[in-house]
Formats: C-alpha cells, structure tokens, sequence
C-alpha cells in the first residue's frame, strides 16, 4: 500500500510540474502575445469550452456507470486505495500534454485530425491495459476510447478557436474526479 500511495504521489508531482511548466508558457504568452514556444496547446479558451467539454464528461461517466449496472458488472471494477486520486489528478494533465498536445498539432484538420482521432483515441484506450477478455474490461476500454474522442474535440472544435489545452485539461479531470466519485459511492475506495 505505501509503494502505491508513493507512486501515486510521484505521479501527480510530475504531473503539477507539467502543469506548472505548461503554465509559465501560457502567462508568457499571454504577456508578450508570443508564438507557441515548448508546450503545445498554450493559448486562451473560452470557458464555456470547458464548461462544455466537462458536462459531456460528466455524462459518458454517467452512461458508463449505467451500461456496468445494465450489464451487472459494476462488482467485477477494480478496488482503488484513496491516494489513487493523486495518479488520477496528474494523468489528466501528463495524458493530455502527450495524447491533446505533443502528439496533435494545432494545425492538423480533415482526414489527417481524423486519423490523429481515431488511432490516438485506441492507444489511449489501449494504455490504461484494460482485460478485454471480461465485459468489464471490454466496457472500461470503450469508455476510455470514447473519453478519448471527446477529448480531442475538446481541443480541435469551434468553441476552441486558439486550440488551447485548458478544455482538455478541465475535461479529463473532471472525468477521473467522476470515475472516482462513482468508485467511492459504490464502495470501491480501500479507506483501509
């Protein structure tokens, strides 16, 4: 349990200074009205793009949490210990810098953005290494490839303009914050 919470918090440390790095560009940026430099995605976005990307989040979790009772799997989910929210935190800023940002050019459109979507959107789901042998698993992986698409779009919409990361960031947050609500309403948080 102790090596868990230590990884947990490593991660959610690299996770703040990802945060913090991105952060500095984007307040460089804001003062000099500079290029793009380092980090990918440092520009402004209007909050109803997040406001916008995090409801939709709220309702996938919604949706998965009742296809798991549908199928009545929701005892097969895994047990997390409560410092796994510190991982779940730093994912959604480390995941997006590399799935939103690194790895998705602002300048990609049409069937290359397309593409980026859909393959981007089957490695991420394939990371979280989910069994594909249980329905639990199988439903977990669709799930996260959904999260995925939307997250994209979070970033490549109308409603984001400048491309920024912010509705990205907000959105998958929000998402693990729900995930993990939903793990603790139902009994799967290890308060041991």
């Amino acid at each position: 349990m102790a090596t868990h919470t230590l990884t947990a918090q490593l991660y959610f440390l690299l996770g703040l200074g990802l945060l913090g790095a991105w952060s500095y560009e984007y307040l460089k940026r804001r003062r000099t009205n500079g290029p793009e430099s380092f980090w990918p995605g440092t520009s402004s976005a209007p909050w109803q793009a997040s406001l916008l990307i995090a409801s939709v989040m709220i309702l996938i979790t919604i949706a998965e949490t009742a296809v798991e009772h549908r199928w009545g799997v929701t005892t097969h989910q895994s047990t997390i210990d409560p410092s796994f929210l510190l991982a779940m935190l730093g994912a959604s800023v480390i995941e997006e810098a590399v799935f939103r940002g690194f790895t998705a050019p602002s300048y990609f459109g049409g069937r290359k953005l397309l593409a980026l979507i859909l393959i981007g959107s089957v490695v991420f789901s394939a990371i979280h290494g989910f069994d594909l042998r249980s329905t639990q698993g199988r439903i977990s992986a669709i799930f996260a490839f959904v999260t995925s698409i939307w997250l994209y779009l979070a970033r490549f919409n109308p409603l984001n303009p400048e491309r920024s990361l912010i509705p990205c960031f907000t959105g998958h947050a929000v998402r693990n914050l729900a995930v993990f609500g939903v793990k603790w309403t139902e009994g799967f948080i290890n308060w041991n």
